[in-house]
């Protein structure tokens, strides 16, 4: 399932589902979408604060629940991540959001927002750019065109002033796109929100996270899954995982443990995760990973008419 692609002048709700934000980051992403050629709406408690997140778990939900019920509203783009997602998953109505497919996007805690909604409803979702976080032209163009023309064939490549990625095992792919931060794919496990990395193309970022902790997560998920069923890995950004000091492994030795047996394309430093210039990626939607040409390509539309 698919929600109608964005027109000039369309109607953006903007939701803080996980920490929260000040008036004067709402104002400039009020700002930004305007400056992009939209409407921005604002849901009611956006600016509300409970410690680390932003406002009660019902009020962070019942932000997106009443983004969906609103039909005024085409797209849907989280404020900032932080830490919360994963408390109101069980407070979303989904049969609401199925009736109302709408295009919905963030990235980093949003991950398991957009997980949650691609496995109840089928809906495809966006890893996308956020409206509080810096980003570049890459970041906002790679975003509108997606979510305004995102159509079978469209190529999706790597930033071109931030390197053209790295292969780690060549080849030639095509799966159903799934993916996000890592921390936050590992918390689904063994939820009402897991997923099956049968016939996937999974895509993964993390930051400021020791090589031990991304291992500990990678075998996590390489023990409770079928590895051998993915059909492609795309490791993005992942800023800050470095190892520090002598006693440790290598943030590539981890990696490359990780995918040591599997016979697919994997690439590494694709333009997403925590960085200024990141690329939008469609959860759910089926796709190609061609390691020679470092691009994924859309098979099908992520956006209707």
């Amino acid at each position: 399932m698919i929600a109608p692609h964005l027109n000039p002048g369309d109607k953006i709700g903007i939701i803080a589902p996980a920490g929260p934000i000040t008036e004067q980051q709402l104002r400039a992403a009020e700002g930004k979408i305007a400056h992009s050629g939209y409407q921005a709406v604002s849901a009611n408690s956006i600016l509300e604060r409970n410690g680390y997140l932003a406002g009660s778990d019902e009020a962070r939900a019942a932000q997106i629940n009443a983004m969906f019920a609103n039909p005024d509203i085409k797209a849907i783009i989280c404020a900032r991540g932080g830490y919360g997602t994963t408390r109101i998953l069980d407070l979303l109505d989904y049969d609401l959001i199925a009736k109302n497919p709408k295009i919905i996007g963030g990235y980093s805690d949003i991950t398991a927002l957009i997980m949650a909604i691609w496995k109840k409803t089928k809906l495809v979702t966006f890893h996308s750019s956020m409206l509080v976080p810096e980003d570049t032209d890459y970041t906002r163009t790679s975003m509108w065109n997606i979510f305004g023309n995102g159509k079978k064939g469209t190529k999706i490549s790597c930033e071109p002033n931030s390197g053209d990625g790295t292969v780690m095992r060549a080849g030639h792919a095509r799966g159903t796109l799934i993916g996000g931060n890592l921390t936050l794919l590992e918390q689904l496990i063994g939820t009402d929100y897991d997923y099956s990395l049968n016939n996937k193309i999974l895509f993964v970022e993390e930051i400021n996270e020791p090589p031990y902790k991304i291992d500990r997560m990678l075998t996590h998920i390489r023990n409770s899954k079928n590895i051998k069923g993915l059909k492609g890995i795309i490791f993005g950004k992942m800023q800050g995982c470095e190892a520090q000091g002598e006693n440790s492994l290598s943030l590539d030795q981890v990696l490359n443990d990780f995918i040591s047996g599997l016979d697919i394309p994997v690439v590494k430093d694709f333009s997403f995760g925590h960085v200024k210039s990141r690329c939008t990626l469609p959860v759910g939607a089926k796709v190609s990973l061609r390691t020679d040409k470092m691009e994924i390509r859309l098979l099908e539309d992520v956006v209707g008419e």
